[in-house]
């Protein structure tokens, strides 16, 4: 019987380990640690970025609500805007992103929703593709699907925020999955660093 609960209690103790290994760690620098994980849905793998904030979760918030701030930190971002508020904390927004030649351009229809857990102290800002008739799509670009985006701000002080970003996108059009997983590893790890940047830059 001893045998047993020694045997359970190593396999509860070793669950968050279990939990994380599907993830590989491929960037750790600046205090920005980027994983990726490959998913049975799709070809395209899953990102995610990790970094701590010196800043409040509502700074962090402010600079992640406020659409007019985002081209001049998110990469390639060429305009963003609200289409619609469906509430206080939910709206519709479009993104148009800058691709290189031959490329064409790639934008993306989403509902964004912020998401608070007082209880836990987290703040979870998700978006997702969605299709409206407020933006039919543009000539000249390729309507790309957002199939997974989150930022999940965790206060770890009055003055320090963890941030998470998870990320999964296909581009659509004739780029290959090859191209499209490079860019999905490198991707968290240049947002989180231009949120960062605007962050501390607006306080």
């Amino acid at each position: 019987m001893r045998i047993l609960l020694a045997v359970m209690v190593l396999l509860l103790a070793c669950l968050p380990t279990l939990a994380t290994t599907d993830w590989e760690e491929v960037k750790n620098k600046e205090g920005i640690r980027v994983f990726t994980k490959e998913t049975a849905d799709s070809p395209i793998l899953i990102a995610k970025g990790i970094c701590i904030i010196e800043a409040g979760t509502e700074a962090v918030l402010t600079v992640l609500d406020d659409n007019s701030s985002h081209p001049r930190w998110v990469p390639f971002l060429l305009e963003s805007k609200r289409l619609q508020a469906l509430s206080r904390t939910e709206r519709l927004e479009y993104n148009l992103f800058r691709a290189p030649w031959p490329a064409s351009n790639r934008d993306f229809v989403y509902r964004a929703k912020a998401t608070p857990d007082q209880d836990n102290k987290v703040i979870i800002f998700s978006m997702r593709s969605e299709s409206t008739p407020l933006m039919p799509e543009q000539e000249g670009a390729v309507r790309g699907l957002l199939l997974e985006s989150t930022f999940t701000l965790t206060a770890l002080s009055p003055t320090q925020t963890q941030v998470e970003l998870r990320f999964h996108a296909d581009p659509n059009g004739w780029i290959p999955n090859w191209i499209t997983n490079i860019i999905q590893r490198t991707w968290p790890y240049f947002v989180l660093q231009g949120l960062q940047s605007e962050v501390m830059n607006s306080q």
